[in-house]
């Protein structure tokens, strides 16, 4: 039997932020410069050919996500979809 091959996406599942470094002479008060983003949450990092996760070790900050339909190239931005649930359990007595 063959492995069947899907294709997945790992993106990024927060901001990768780099703080820029700052020279200054002694006895001045430095300004420091803000921290900036330079991978943003949700960019896709890498496709891969996978015929499942199993034995995969994701890296911290990062995800797998099935992209099927091929949407996803590296460098797009990826947003999770969300799924709720609700049950609803209703109960009637009858007397």
């Amino acid at each position: 039997m063959s492995a069947t091959y899907q294709n997945y996406i790992l993106y990024r599942t927060v901001d990768y932020i780099k703080q820029p470094e700052y020279f200054y002479l002694k006895g001045d008060t430095p300004t420091v410069p803000d921290a900036v983003v330079v991978g943003a949450s949700g960019t896709v990092v890498a496709t891969q050919s996978l015929s499942s996760l199993d034995g995969l070790t994701t890296p911290t900050g990062f995800a797998y996500a099935l992209d099927a339909d091929k949407k996803y190239p590296v460098g797009s931005i990826y947003t999770p979809t969300t799924t709720t649930t609700t049950t609803t359990t209703t109960t009637t007595t009858t007397t």
